[in-house]
C-alpha cells in the first residue's frame, strides 16, 4: 500500500510529539545540579527539588546557645584544620587546610579564611599545596606550602600574604618549613625541617616591597629533632628542640647562633636516667622553663639564659601531654593524663599553685578579662571559668582550639576545629572549623 504525502506528514509529526514527551520525562526524572554544591533529590511525591546555591561570602549565624551571639562555621565534606589565626584591624584571619574541595572550598589544600568583626565571611585564598605554617610579618604575612613531605624532593613555597588576602610567590626553601617569624620590622626568619635530623634557619630582608634571601644556618644533627620554638636574645638566635633516639636517648636541646655563623648546642637529659623528654617550652624572666617527662613522672625544667644553671623540679604524676602559655606575666603548665589534665600557674620566680577550678580539662588558652579567664576543653565539652563565679559549659564534641581573642568588654572569639556537639551547627564533614563569639 502506497503512503500519501499527508500520511507521511501526519507520522512524523506523531513522532516529533513522542519523542519531545520522551524527554521531557527523562529531563524530569535526571538530577539536577544547581549553581554550587547541591543537587536534587526526590521528594515523596517523586517531584525533584533543586538545592539551593551554596553562599561562601555569608553573615555569621545566630549561636546555637545563649552564650554563643554568633557562629561562623567554615565546612567541607572532609577534616578540616587550623593552621594559625591572627586578628588584627576588626578582622580574623584563619589559616588551614581543607581535605575536600566542596562546600567552602574551591580546592583542597591550603586556604585563608578572613572573617569580619560581626562573624561575616569576607573572602578566601587558597594555596597551591598543603599548608606547613604561617606567621605575621611586615606588610601582612608569610605562608608555607609543602610538596614531596617525606621524600629527597621535599620542599616549601613561600607565599607573601597581604591583609586583603592577595598572594605573591616568593621563594622555595629546602625541607616543610615549621615557622616563621617576624624579627624587627624589616627582617624575618623562616625555619624549615629537613628530614629527621636538620633544621634550617633563613632570613629574608625587606626591601622595595618585596624579601630578599639573606643569610642561613644549617643544624645538623645524628638524632632526630622535633622543633619547638625560636627567640631572639642580643641579635642572637636561640631554637629549642627536642633531640632523641627512643629507646636510647631524649633530651632538651639549645641551640645558639647569629644567621649564616655555626650553632652552638647546649643539651640537657640523655641517655637511661637521664632521659627527659619535653613537650613544649617557653622562655621566662630568667631564661627557659620546658614541660617534661623524666622516666614516665611530670616535671618542670628551668634553664638560665647562660646555659649555665639547670632545675628539675619533680611533680609525683604520670601524664601523657603537655603545654606552656603565659599572660601577663605568669605561666601555665599544664600536664594532660588518661583522668584529664592538671594545670599549674607560676609567677616571675617560679613558685607554684594548681589551679584547682580547671581540673581534670587540657587548657586550650588564658584571656584577660578582668580577671584571667582559661578556656578548657574535654572530648566533650569546651569549660570557660575565672577560678570564682564565671563558668561557663559549651556542648563541643573533640574540640581542638586554634586561638582564644579578646574581643569587648567580657567578650571573646574562640577559633577552632570540632565534630559538633548541641552548641555549634553540626559538621558536614567529620571535623569543621569554627570562630563563635562568646558573651560572658
Amino acid at each position: 500500500m502506497r503512503i500519501t504525502k499527508k500520511q507521511i506528514a501526519v507520522i512524523t509529526v506523531l513522532n516529533i510529539v513522542i519523542a519531545g514527551l520522551i524527554a521531557a520525562i527523562v529531563l524530569l526524572r535526571a538530577p539536577r545540579l544547581a549553581e554550587g554544591i547541591g543537587g536534587t533529590e526526590p521528594d515523596d511525591g517523586g517531584t525533584v527539588v533543586v538545592a539551593p546555591p551554596h553562599e561562601k561570602l555569608r553573615d555569621a549565624q545566630k549561636g546555637k546557645v545563649k552564650e554563643i551571639s554568633h557562629e561562623t562555621q567554615l565546612m567541607g565534606s572532609g577534616d578540616e584544620s587550623v593552621i594559625f589565626t591572627f586578628n588584627g584591624g576588626g578582622v580574623t584571619y584563619i589559616f588551614g587546610n581543607a581535605v575536600v574541595p566542596d562546600y567552602d572550598f574551591d580546592s583542597s589544600g591550603g586556604f585563608l579564611c578572613r572573617i569580619g568583626s560581626d562573624g561575616k565571611i569576607l573572602g578566601f585564598t587558597y594555596f597551591d599545596g598543603k599548608l606547613c605554617a604561617a606567621g605575621v610579618v611586615e606588610g601582612g604575612f608569610c605562608a608555607a606550602t609543602v610538596s614531596g613531605a617525606g621524600t629527597d624532593d621535599e620542599k616549601s613555597m613561600l607565599y607573601a600574604v597581604g591583609d586583603d588576602g592577595t598572594t605573591d610567590r616568593l621563594s622555595t626553601v629546602e625541607g616543610t618549613v615549621v615557622d616563621v617569624m617576624p624579627v624587627g620590622s624589616k627582617k624575618m626568619a623562616v625555619i624549615a625541617a629537613i628530614g629527621e635530623g636538620t633544621l634550617k634557619l633563613t632570613e629574608f630582608t625587606r626591601a622595595g616591597g618585596g624579601w630578599a634571601l639573606g643569610s642561613s644556618t644549617r643544624i645538623s644533627n645524628a638524632l632526630k629533632l622535633q622543633y619547638f620554638d625560636c627567640y631572639i636574645l642580643n641579635e642572637e638566635y636561640i631554637i629549642s628542640a627536642r633531640a632523641f633516639s627512643i629507646p636510647r636517648y631524649d633530651a632538651i636541646v639549645f641551640y645558639t647562633f647569629k644567621a649564616g655563623g655555626d650553632a652552638v648546642p647546649h643539651y640537657y637529659g640523655g641517655n637511661d636516667e637521664s632521659m627527659l623528654r619535653p613537650y613544649a617550652v617557653l622562655p621566662y624572666d630568667n631564661g627557659y622553663m620546658a614541660v617534661c617527662d623524666k622516666n614516665g613522672e611530670a616535671a618542670i625544667v628551668t634553664v638560665d639564659y647562660g646555659f649555665k644553671s639547670f632545675r628539675r623540679d619533680m611533680l609525683g604524676f604520670k601524664f601523657t601531654d603537655g603545654s606552656l602559655t603565659e599572660l601577663n606575666g605568669k605561666y601555665y603548665a599544664c600536664f594532660v593524663g588518661a583522668d584529664g589534665g592538671i594545670t599549674y600557674e607560676l609567677d616571675k620566680q617560679l613558685n607554684r599553685k594548681t589551679v584547682s577550678a580547671i581540673s581534670g580539662t587540657r587548657l586550650g588558652g588564658v584571656v584577660n578579662m578582668d580577671n584571667p579567664l582559661y578556656v578548657c576543653t574535654t572530648d566533650s565539652a569546651v569549660t570557660i571559668k575565672d577560678g570564682g563565679d564565671i563558668s561557663v559549659v559549651l556542648d563541643i564534641k573533640d574540640c581542638a582550639i586554634s586561638r582564644v581573642i579578646k574581643t569587648g568588654y567580657n567578650e571573646m572569639l574562640i577559633v577552632m576545629t570540632a565534630k559538633g556537639g548541641d552548641a555549634l551547627s553540626a559538621p558536614i564533614g567529620g571535623a569543621d572549623v569554627y570562630a563563635i563569639s562568646v558573651k560572658l
